[in-house]
């Protein structure tokens, strides 16, 4: 049986991509992320959040841009930054608009990897 829990499938970028993220209603920190799904992304940061805060985040896929409220439900701490998982909260018009961006994006990404 697979370990993999995950209900959407996962894009992870082979360099981190740029992103931010703010407690609502707060000011937008810059993050690093690491992989993006349907359900939520991962993250690293200098910054420092809570378990169970409610973020909006904020990234650009191929020229696609994102606001995506959502809740950190994953934190571990490493020397200088901490990892970070966000569970989205999100309507089923963004998902699907999100969904097809990050199909391009591996389609891309292959392409890329074919030459």
């Amino acid at each position: 049986m697979s370990d993999n829990r995950r209900e959407f499938f996962r894009v992870a970028f082979d360099h981190l991509i740029n992103g931010e993220i703010s407690i609502e209603g707060g000011a937008f920190t810059r993050i690093k992320i690491d992989n993006i799904s349907v359900g939520g992304m991962s993250f690293v940061s200098e910054a420092q959040f809570f378990m169970h805060e409610k973020v909006e985040c904020r990234f650009t896929i191929l020229e696609r841009s994102f606001l995506i409220k959502g809740v950190i439900v994953r934190k571990s701490i490493k020397l200088n930054y901490t990892e970070y998982g966000v569970e989205f909260e999100i309507d089923q018009e963004t998902a699907s608009t999100l969904f097809q961006q990050l199909n391009f994006y591996q389609i891309r990404q292959r392409r890329k990897g074919d030459h």
